[in-house]
C-alpha cells in the first residue's frame, strides 16, 4: 500500500492592502466589524432562543453568565450590508462580525459609510502545508502489546492509549459518556459507512453533521483526514483500533475545503467553534492550523502568536470563556523553516498539543514553543508519531502528525470531564498539566510533558474531597463583588491564589481584621466575570469562585 497523503494543516492571514483595480476583477471577501449589538430582539435574560439547553447548562454548571457575545449578529445591520449588492456569507456572533463577498470598491465605500460598520479588512487565502505519513503496519518498537487486563482490545492501538492513561480511565468506567465532542476538520470521508464507527452510529451517538464552507450537512465525500481524527477518539474495532473516547457523541464540523485555490475566510473556524457553543458542545478538537499563505508576503510572522491578534485565537479564547475545553494540534513545521506552533495553538486557554513517539521521545516534526509573548507551548505532548488510525476502506495503519497526537488526547479530556461533571474546563486542564511528566520543569518541546489523565483523575478527586470537607466551613461574601471580597473559614490559612477562567493570577492585597476573617482586596477596574479563590490551609486546599462586577 503506498502511504496516504493528506493534508493537515491550512492558514489564514487579514491583507493588508488590495488594489481597487485587483477588487473590481475578482471578488474579495472581507471581514466587516459591527459597532455594537443595539436593537437585537434578543435578549440575554432569554438565552434559550438561541442558544441549546445543553449549551446554557454547561454555562450555569461552571457559573458562566449568559453576556453580549452570546446575542447573533443584529440582522438589519446583516441587511443594510445585503444591500450594497455585496453578499453576507457568514455571521460571527462572538467577534460581531460578518464575512462579505464584495464585487466592487464602490460596494466596498457603501459598507464602510454605513453608521452601524465599525472597520473592515480583507481576509486572507488558505493553503495546503504539509502532509502526514503512513505505514502498512506500526513499529514494533514504538507498540506496546495490549497485556493487561482491560476493558478493551486495543490492538496495536494500545500504546497511544495507555502511554496518556486512556485504558485506565476506561477500565474504571469512564469512556466519555454524555460528553459531547465537535470535531472540526476538513472533511470526514466515509465515516457514514465505515465499520469502525459502527458502534457511533448504531448507539446514536453521531449527533450531527454541518459542512461550514458549502453551507450544508454533507461532509462524507470531502477530504479523509477528519475521518481519521475521529478515529482515535471514536473508533471501536476490538483488536485493530479502540478510540480514546469510544462512548462519546460528535459533531462533525466541516471548516476547511482542503483542494480549494480560492480564496477562503478564516471565518469557517470561527463560524464552526460558535456553532459548537451553541449545540452545547463539552469539548472542541481541532487538527488544523494557521501559518503561511499562498502569497509568502502575507505570511503571518512570529509577533502574531500572542494569542490576540488572529481571529482563530480570539475565537479559542473565547470558546473556553464559554466553558468549552478547546484543544488543537501544535502543527508539524518543528523541522521546517517555520519552527513554531500555528494558530490558533497559541491561544493561552486552551490545551495545545505536541507530538511524542511511543517511547515519550519528542518527535522532530512537531511544532515548537514559545508564544511571541514568552508563554510555553504545545502545553502537553500525546504520541502522533506512530499513532494508530483508521483509513477510508476500512483500512488500518500508523501515521504520524500533531494532527493525531491532539484527538488521543480528546478523547482522555472527555473520560476525565465524564468523571467529573462539576468541575469547570480550567479545573481540569489545570489537571492535567499539573499531573503531566514534566509538570515540575516544562518546557517548549514537551510543555507539561506527557499526561496521565488517570493521574489527574486522582488530582480532582482529592480536590473534590477537600471542598466536600470544608465548603460547609467557607463563608464567602459579597457575591458578587466590586472591589474586594471576604471570607470566613475555621482553619488555619498558608496561602490564598486568586484567579481567573483561563488560570491567569490577578493581584491583590490580603486583610485580617479578625481572626478567622480575612477580606481580598483587588482592583476595581478589574475585568467583570468569574474570579476562582483557592484557600491553601494545614489540611487541605479550599476552592470557590465568585462574579465580579
Amino acid at each position: 500500500m503506498c502511504p496516504y497523503k493528506l493534508i493537515k494543516l491550512f492558514s489564514f492571514l487579514t491583507i493588508l492592502s488590495i488594489s481597487e483595480c485587483s477588487m473590481a476583477q475578482t471578488p474579495t471577501k472581507y471581514w466587516v466589524k459591527f459597532k455594537n449589538k443595539t436593537g437585537s430582539p434578543y435578549s440575554i435574560s432569554t438565552p434559550s432562543v438561541y442558544l441549546t439547553a445543553k449549551s446554557i447548562t454547561r454555562r450555569a454548571t461552571q457559573g458562566i453568565a449568559i453576556d453580549l457575545t452570546d446575542i447573533p449578529v443584529n440582522q438589519t445591520y446583516i441587511n443594510l450590508v445585503n444591500a450594497t449588492g455585496a453578499t453576507v456569507l457568514q455571521k460571527s456572533k462572538w467577534l460581531n462580525a460578518a464575512i462579505v463577498l464584495i464585487n466592487s470598491p464602490s460596494q466596498l465605500s457603501a459598507i464602510n459609510s454605513l453608521t452601524c460598520v465599525l472597520n473592515s479588512s480583507p481576509v486572507g487565502r488558505f493553503k495546503k502545508i504539509t502532509s502526514e505519513t503512513f505505514t502498512e503496519k506500526s513499529n514494533d518498537a514504538n507498540h506496546k502489546s495490549n497485556t493487561s487486563s482491560a476493558a478493551y482490545n486495543y490492538g496495536p492501538s494500545f500504546t497511544q492509549a495507555n502511554q496518556i492513561g486512556a485504558d485506565c480511565m476506561h477500565n474504571l468506567g469512564y469512556r466519555g459518556q454524555n460528553i459531547m465532542i465537535a470535531v472540526i476538520d476538513d472533511g470526514f470521508n466515509q465515516a457514514d459507512v465505515n465499520p469502525v464507527f459502527d458502534s457511533l452510529r448504531n448507539e446514536g451517538r453521531l449527533l450531527g453533521t454541518r459542512d461550514i464552507v458549502t453551507g450544508n450537512t454533507a461532509v462524507y465525500e470531502d477530504d479523509s483526514h477528519g475521518a481519521m481524527v475521529l478515529s482515535l477518539m471514536a473508533g471501536n474495532s476490538p483488536g485493530n483500533l479502540i478510540g480514546t473516547a469510544p462512548k462519546a457523541n460528535y459533531w462533525l464540523l466541516r471548516s476547511e475545503d482542503v483542494f480549494s485555490e480560492k480564496i477562503i475566510e478564516e471565518a469557517n473556524w470561527v463560524v464552526a467553534a460558535e456553532l459548537a457553543d451553541s449545540l452545547g458542545a463539552d469539548i472542541t478538537t481541532t487538527s488544523l492550523g494557521y501559518t503561511t499563505f499562498d502569497i509568502p508576503t502575507d505570511d503571518h510572522i512570529y509577533a502574531h502568536l500572542n494569542g490576540k491578534t488572529s481571529y482563530a485565537s480570539i475565537a479559542a479564547t473565547m470558546a473556553s470563556r464559554k466553558g468549552i475545553f478547546v484543544l488543537n494540534a501544535a502543527g508539524n513545521e518543528g523541522s521546517g523553516s517555520w519552527l513554531y506552533i500555528g494558530i490558533p495553538a497559541d491561544a493561552d486557554s486552551i490545551l495545545s498539543i505536541g507530538s511524542v513517539n511511543g517511547s515519550g521521545i519528542h518527535s522532530n516534526f512537531s511544532s515548537q514553543g514559545p508564544t511571541a509573548d514568552g508563554r510555553i507551548k504545545p502545553d502537553v505532548s500525546t504520541m502522533g508519531e506512530g499513532s494508530y488510525v483508521c483509513q477510508p476502506g476500512y483500512n488500518f495503519a500508523a501515521g504520524n502528525g500533531t494532527s493525531f497526537a491532539c484527538p488521543i488526547m480528546a478523547g482522555a479530556v472527555a473520560c476525565l470531564m465524564q468523571a467529573h461533571p462539576t468541575k469547570t474546563n480550567m479545573q481540569v486542564l489545570h489537571a492535567i498539566k499539573a499531573t503531566a511528566s514534566k509538570a515540575t520543569a516544562p518546557d517548549n518541546l514537551y510543555g507539561w510533558g506527557i499526561p496521565n489523565v488517570c493521574a489527574a483523575n486522582a488530582y480532582l478527586q482529592t480536590l473534590s474531597l477537600n471542598e466536600k470537607r470544608f465548603e460547609s466551613d467557607l463563608k464567602l461574601y459579597p457575591n458578587p463583588a466590586k472591589s474586594n471580597i471576604s471570607f470566613e473559614l475555621n482553619q488555619s490559612i498558608t496561602k490564598v491564589q486568586l484567579t481567573d477562567v483561563f488560570g491567569k493570577h490577578i493581584d491583590f492585597t490580603l486583610t485580617s481584621n479578625e481572626t478567622k476573617h480575612y477580606t481580598l482586596n483587588f482592583n476595581a477596574s478589574l475585568v467583570n466575570g468569574i474570579y476562582f479563590i483557592s484557600i491553601h490551609t494545614a489540611n487541605g486546599i479550599v476552592n470557590s469562585k465568585f462574579i465580579k462586577e
